[in-house]
């Protein structure tokens, strides 16, 4: 019998280190990116660690891949969730969704703490910034003539000349838009005055589109005149069509920090890891900047060519918190206010 019991508790112990093994060979990741990025990275991943990557959900909707988190969350599929800005990983966090983790790459590479998570639960890895488009040819026909400079702040999209021709988004289906709220309120210093911004400029708009680049499209094609939209989809869009469209980054603009997170329960909890810190070096920077024309953490990872820097942008006094824990009752005031 007893020789039996020591036999049993060996090959446990040999099944045990065969499962750790397993379990640390893939990493499961949601993706709310573009799928070239997305792939991309998972390849990069196995080169630099040997470690598979698996994109088991890749989708460019951050809103939809935390509430599968939440559904999935008494057993979770997935490992990480990348893509999406804080406001959603930090909604996971408080939600109990999230394991803490804290990268050594941060301080080894020297990356600035105010993009990650002060609690711990989520790592920034890119950002953005929101900026202006306008259509070059209506502008000249109908703006120019009045003379009037072409639109370069937030402001400028409350001129009565652009009645019914701006491209806004909705704050309830795009987090682009909700962050161009909150740019308002902090720009301006108080919820009263980031509202009535709002309110004033509702009359303008001809459209909200349910995405935070739906105004691209419209604008390049003469559907109307100026919208918002985010920097690096805007640049990229210009230059890869040969677009009509002019791209500015207003004063005092919204910007978002692009996260990864790990989940709580990750069944490959090491192999998580190794791909957040993965996130941060520069082949996974230059993969992100390459493809969506966006800003890595990282001061060492070169721009495409007409990104201006990062650091030479005006964004507005950020408050990450009061973003994160007001986004239900501003969302309501917005629609209240709008009639969305």
């Amino acid at each position: 019998m007893k020789k039996f019991l020591a036999l049993l508790c060996a090959l446990l112990a040999t099944v045990s280190v065969f499962a750790k093994g397993a379990q640390d060979d893939t990493v499961v990741v949601y993706a709310a990116l573009d799928e070239k990025t997305a792939n991309e990275l998972a390849a990069a991943f196995k080169e630099a660690t040997g470690l598979n990557a698996e994109i088991a959900l890749q989708i460019e909707e951050a809103g939809t891949i935390a509430a599968r988190i939440k559904a999935e969350s008494t057993h979770p599929r997935a490992d990480v969730f990348i893509g999406g800005n804080s406001n959603f990983h930090t909604d996971l966090a408080s939600g109990g969704y999230l394991e803490k983790y804290t990268s050594p790459v941060v301080k080894e590479a020297k990356i600035d703490s105010s993009f990650m998570d002060p609690d711990g639960y989520w790592t920034g890895w890119y950002l953005g910034a929101l900026c202006l488009i306008y259509n070059n040819r209506l502008y000249e026909q109908k703006v120019k003539p009045l003379g009037l400079n072409p639109p370069s702040t937030w402001d400028d999209l409350l001129n009565p000349v652009y009645k019914n021709q701006v491209i806004a988004s909705n704050p309830a289906t795009t987090g682009g838009a909700y962050l161009m709220l909150c740019a308002q309120i902090f720009r301006l210093g108080s919820e009263s005055a980031g509202f009535d911004y709002i309110r004033k400029l509702d009359p303008n708009v001809a459209q909200y589109t349910k995405g935070a680049n739906g105004s691209i499209p419209l604008v390049a094609q003469g559907e109307a005149m100026v919208g918002f939209a985010w920097g690096h989809d805007a640049l990229k869009q210009k230059m890869q069509g040969n677009l009509p469209i002019t791209v500015v980054f207003p004063k005092d603009t919204g910007f978002e920090i692009g996260c990864g997170s790990i989940l709580k329960g990750a069944p490959h909890a090491d192999a998580a890891k190794k791909f957040i810190d993965f996130l941060l070096s520069p082949q996974a920077g230059k993969i992100n900047a390459k493809n969506g024309f966006r800003y890595p953490v990282r001061a060492d990872v070169e721009m495409p060519a007409g990104v201006p820097p990062f650091d030479q942008l005006k964004l507005a006094p950020w408050d990450l918190k009061a973003a994160a824990v007001n986004v239900d009752r501003w969302k309501k005031q917005w629609s209240e206010i709008t009639g969305k």
